[in-house]
């Protein structure tokens, strides 16, 4: 055997292994045996966060900023497996919230079903807040750490920055005081 080969061989070799026993252990971490966002789930990330940040006349909602690949992105790669597991732990809750409430999976419910579940849920999240406040070492609600990645992803994106926000790509020069007139956009910063 050449070299070459045996060390193909030897990295196909650890390779699968490492592969094979991550996933055994994966699917230990969640009730549910599911530790990530799948593709699926990004229609279902991308109609939640079109509920917390609609489309208007003047710029695209969280849909158009395609939220739902940033969040499947974060929730996979960037947060903890802690906060993970409560996410998606989370969105369970948002679709059982639903068929509990309007007896409809959540796409099938029209905006302001939409809203008011979401209205309730945030209510139940600030309650659990206060309710932890003494408590450093209690987990985020799943509500709050969904609220927070729609919107960061969303005017982290080119639509909330340049839409949303007012952007200059290349500052020219610094102006400390800027006069705001009621209805201006705010800058987007990096």
């Amino acid at each position: 055997m050449k070299r070459r080969e045996a060390i193909k061989n030897l990295m196909l070799f650890t390779g699968g292994t490492i592969l094979f026993s991550a996933g055994l252990l994966a699917g230990c971490n969640s009730p549910a045996g599911r530790t990530f966002i799948s593709k699926q789930d990004i229609y279902f990330l991308d109609e939640i966060g079109e509920t917390i940040i609609p489309t208007t006349a003047r710029c695209g909602g969280a849909k158009a900023a395609k939220i739902g690949l940033y969040m499947k992105m974060m929730v996979n790669k960037c947060i903890t497996n802690e906060e993970r597991l409560i996410f998606l732990e989370g969105l369970k809750k948002i679709e059982d919230a639903a068929i509990e409430k309007y007896r409809v999976e959540f796409l099938s419910m029209n905006s302001d079903q939409k809203k008011e579940l979401f209205l309730n849920i945030q209510l139940e999240a600030e309650k659990y807040k206060k309710d932890n406040k003494s408590k450093p070492s209690a987990p985020v609600h799943y509500f709050q750490l969904l609220k927070d990645l729609i919107v960061k992803g969303y005017f982290t994106s080119e639509i909330g920055a340049t839409e949303a926000r007012r952007y200059e790509a290349i500052p020219t020069r610094y102006i400390g005081c800027i006069n705001y007139k009621k209805g201006d956009r705010v800058w987007a910063t990096s």
